[in-house]
């Protein structure tokens, strides 16, 4: 796909969470334009709120966006990736 930043090739990055400090691996994947698949199941309720709140707080000042797949699994897309969903 070519972007103003010149041609970018979409990456999935599929990872597992399971404290917030892990959540910073999200973020430089994001910052690297790759879409990030989240699986959260190994994470407390509790910590997993904590990290999804911090990710969309990240992602959405990165311009990207969340959208909910599973129970306990979220993608992550950086600015320029339409995620549809239906």
């Amino acid at each position: 796909m070519e972007t103003p930043f010149g041609v970018w090739l979409p990456q999935v990055t599929i990872l597992r969470s399971r404290t917030l400090s892990d959540a910073q691996e999200v973020v430089e994947a994001i910052r690297q334009r790759h879409c990030v698949l989240l699986q959260l199941e190994d994470a407390t309720p509790e910590e997993a709120q904590r990290i999804v709140d911090f990710l969309a707080g990240a992602v959405s000042a990165l311009d990207g966006q969340v959208q909910r797949i599973g129970e306990c699994t979220f993608l992550f897309a950086p600015a320029g990736v339409t995620v549809s969903h239906s």
